[in-house]
């Protein structure tokens, strides 16, 4: 098992489950030696503690964005101890280097739309702005993950003197079986193929939906690429047991079946 860490001196900000799930997503970050260091647990309550796998399910979708090619945050999974409101609990959690340079500013996708639009779309003014490929990632990378919360606070634009920038992909944790948690029964009945609802601001509430608006050179590629289990779950090999024996099976048969799917779009 991973060496543990001790992270009781963090403290963590309680951000309510935007999906409408029961529990909430606590955060939180430290400096080390002159670096900003971002944490983030999987579901909270103070009944069941730290539950659910978003921090496992995110270190899978950077995977999947790496084989891709889609530049993406890096976050490491970490197994450690860290206190809320006194207690500890004992927990895999996921850590991230700030991705700001020195001097910018960072302010959501929502914003930096509602800054400089000229009264179009939110599609006529990606459109306007020349940053297509970056969505036309987004929409692929979500369809493959069954990510259902790439809200307008999940997509971030940087700021310097007046010039921007896009963050790279990031906050992909509410994707694959997140809303099953340790329920082996719900993980095999889920629907691997599920649509939608998601809650985009980008696009529409559909995930095929969005797929189909994706040039097809960039759908071929996904065809090529080779999703060996090895890539797929690189770096979670210690983290086994923390999930159900399910998970991992289930995950790598969803993540084929929608390979399927955007063949089909193909034909």
């Amino acid at each position: 098992m991973n060496r543990k860490e001790d992270l009781t001196h963090l403290r963590w900000s309680i951000s309510r489950s935007s999906t409408g799930t029961a529990g909430s997503f606590l955060k939180s970050y430290e400096m080390r030696n002159g670096v900003k260091y971002y944490y983030k647990l999987s579901n909270f309550d103070t009944i069941r503690g730290v539950y659910g796998h978003e921090s496992i399910n995110e270190i899978v979708a950077q995977n999947v964005a790496e084989i891709l090619k889609i530049p993406h945050l890096v976050y490491e999974l970490i197994y450690a101890d860290i206190k809320v409101d006194g207690k500890i609990h004992e927990t895999w959690l996921t850590r991230a280097e700030d991705f700001k340079r020195d001097g910018e500013h960072k302010l959501t996708f929502e914003t930096y739309y509602e800054m400089l639009s000229e009264k179009e779309d939110v599609w006529q003014f990606i459109e306007r702005q020349g940053i297509q490929t970056y969505f036309y990632q987004l929409f692929l990378l979500d369809y493959l993950i069954c990510n259902r919360d790439r809200h307008g606070a999940n997509i971030e634009v940087l700021e310097k003197d007046g010039k921007y920038r896009l963050a790279p992909v990031f906050d992909n944790g509410l994707s694959f079986f997140f809303s099953c948690y340790d329920d082996e029964e719900a993980i095999r009945q889920f629907d691997r193929r599920k649509d939608g609802p998601v809650n985009n601001y980008v696009g529409s509430r559909s995930l095929s939906e969005n797929l189909r608006k994706v040039p097809e050179e960039m759908l071929l590629r996904v065809c090529k690429e080779d999703f060996t289990r090895e890539a797929v779950f690189k770096d979670l090999r210690e983290c086994k047991k923390a999930v159900p024996e399910i998970y991992w099976d289930s995950i790598y048969t969803m993540l084929l079946e929608r390979i399927e799917f955007i063949e089909t779009v193909l034909d």
